[in-house]
């Protein structure tokens, strides 16, 4: 049977929809996962000349119930999702635009999907389709019990434009997709999420360059205990223009998010932390005062403000850990590289370790100090903070006045600076 969509085929084509095939993909993906699927499968078949005549997207969710299909596929940028998260990284069709982004490099949508009727409790399937040409308009058909117990989509696409086999098989492509649901699939690892391709599993470890897991919890004043699951991933790249903590509720999304403290900064700490709990079911987000709310908490409760001072804490150190193992390590050989570093005689090298492991030291203290400067003030700075190394109670004493140095980093720079102290890299 043919349907209207809610608006018309002009305000579908202007509606921001993308244009770019590896985002209109994730965008059909994500469909899939927000329907509870756990596997998600890009097939396709090529020819010798990397001719594709279609691609299918398969994934195991609870499929498209036959009685919403009005509301899933008739009210465009009003469909159900709108309402279940209105800030969410997670939820991406959640304005109705996601299934109409096949128009990117796809003339026409063909949806075969299967959902559990509980009223007749039955699987039923049928088709949806929806051609680019006359997109205010979708068809339902062939609705009939399905013959095997399972739900699912289907979403085969065809008559393909601007796109070959290559386009879903690069390497730029298969980045794409790990930047896009690597986090995803790392925090429903244990459910064992899989993104395929040809039933090949994207292998996303590799963005992973250090990740732990960790529960924490808190008790509030009257002594309410709330467990909260945290998941630090550093990336090996720069995966977005912002570091965030993602706030999920006890279904996984994300009903908030706000920016680390460690934005700022030169040294390539590519950070998102991930924060889990029921605490959050009833989290008001847009509650900027410390109101009474007898079904939720907000930014201003004793809890969340009690979370981010531990998390900062966590994110503190572990960029400590980064600037130590690996950042300091690149900052030295940069300035090697630029022929910065003070000159240091042979029988200078005991004196030549005390200050590189100094320069480390102040590196990870305030790491933003040496960002910015040309060759030459690199080589100033440097060989200012040699010439003073003959005093280091001097030296300490300015360092501790022009940077916040805490306890640990208090006693590393006196054991640096303590005369006949041996240094080792």
């Amino acid at each position: 049977m043919e349907n209207k969509v809610s608006i018309n085929n002009n305000s579908v084509e202007f509606s921001g929809i993308t244009r770019d095939y590896m985002e209109a993909v994730s965008e059909l993906i994500w469909n899939g996962f927000d329907a509870g699927a756990t596997k998600v499968d890009l097939v396709f078949d090529t020819n010798e000349i990397d001719f594709i005549p279609s691609i299918e997207i398969i994934d195991n969710g609870t499929g498209i119930n036959l009685s919403n299909l009005h509301q899933t596929f008739g009210a465009f940028l009003d469909s159900l999702k709108r309402g279940a998260d209105h800030r969410s990284s997670y939820v991406r069709g959640k304005k109705g635009k996601g299934r109409f982004s096949f128009i990117a490099f796809a003339q026409t949508a063909i949806w075969n999907t299967t959902f559990f009727d509980e009223i007749e409790n039955k699987y039923i399937t049928y088709d949806v389709s929806i051609n680019a040409g006359n997109k205010d308009f979708y068809t339902d058909e062939n609705i009939t019990s399905a013959a095997h117990k399972g739900t699912g989509t289907s979403l085969k696409l065809v008559n393909l434009f601007g796109v070959t086999a290559y386009s879903f098989s690069s390497k730029a492509f298969i980045n794409h997709l790990k930047s896009e649901f690597g986090w995803f699939l790392l925090l429903n690892s244990k459910h064992d999420f899989q993104l395929c391709i040809n039933g090949d599993r994207i292998q996303y470890e590799d963005l992973l360059v250090d990740h732990e897991i960790f529960e924490r919890e808190i008790v509030d004043a009257s002594t309410s205990r709330f467990k909260f699951t945290v998941t630090f991933v550093r990336w090996n790249e720069k995966i977005g223009d912002k570091f965030y903590y993602y706030f999920l509720n006890s279904d996984k999304k994300e009903v908030f998010k706000q920016l680390t403290s460690f934005n700022n900064n030169a040294i390539n700490f590519y950070h998102s932390v991930y924060i889990e709990s029921d605490y959050f079911n009833h989290f008001n987000f847009n509650d900027a005062e410390e109101t009474a709310n007898l079904f939720g908490s907000n930014p201003q409760s004793p809890i969340f403000k009690q979370l981010i001072k531990e998390l900062q804490k966590f994110v503190n150190q572990k960029q400590k850990e980064f600037v130590k193992d690996t950042a300091a390590n690149e900052l030295i050989k940069k300035f090697e590289e630029s022929l910065s570093m003070p000159k240091f005689s042979a029988s200078e090298f005991e004196q030549q370790q005390i200050f590189i492991e100094l320069i480390k030291a102040i590196y990870c203290i305030q790491p933003r100090i040496f960002k910015g400067l040309n060759d030459s003030q690199e080589k100033m700075i440097l060989s200012l903070i040699k010439a003073q190394m003959s005093d280091g109670d001097e030296l300490y004493g300015l360092i501790k006045g022009l940077l916040p140095v805490n306890e640990d980093e208090n006693q590393h720079l006196k054991r640096i600076l303590t005369p006949g102290t041996t240094i080792i890299s």
